[in-house]
């Protein structure tokens, strides 16, 4: 019977700490709720749109790809996560290697600024997105096209 009473006492014990720690979460005992950022800088300068598009068309000439004029090499990422997505956040965390948080804001700048990247899209996980932060990553992506000098599309969100 002793050993019936110290698994409830341990497990009642467990259950407590638990829920501190989500009400010491929830209350912003352990920081503040990140949100999506704005994207950064302006549109890139016409003689840098320039020389990506001669460096593509270098390229396409190299591949043989050239003679099809209505033929385009694009470059992208079609699977990028924000820290919005639980996985991303924990890898994130300077203790495990990682650069610290990456709002959806952080995404576009990467694209524009980094990687020169002609498209991308953010895939973070759905179990983890409130309909706030999900409205929060369409106003991110949104500026970033407004900043980029792209309009509203059929398939803007």
């Amino acid at each position: 019977m002793n050993w019936f009473i110290r698994i409830g006492a341990g497990t009642l014990i467990g259950g407590l700490l638990v829920g501190g720690l989500i009400l010491a979460a929830g209350s912003g005992w352990l920081g503040e709720r990140e949100l999506a950022g704005r994207p950064k800088g302006r549109a890139l300068p016409a003689r840098v749109v320039a020389s990506r598009a001669d460096a593509q068309h270098a390229a396409a000439i190299a591949l043989g790809a050239a003679e099809v004029p209505e033929k385009q090499i694009l470059f992208g990422d079609l699977h990028v996560h924000s820290t919005f997505s639980f996985d991303a956040f924990l890898m994130g965390l300077p203790m495990l290697g990682g650069t610290g948080s990456h709002p959806p804001a952080d995404a576009c700048d990467f694209a524009r600024y980094c990687s020169a990247l002609d498209f991308w899209s953010i895939n973070d996980h759905a179990e983890y997105l409130t309909e706030r932060l999900w409205d929060e990553t369409i106003d991110a992506v949104r500026q970033c096209n407004a900043i980029a000098g792209a309009g509203p599309t059929a398939n803007d969100p």
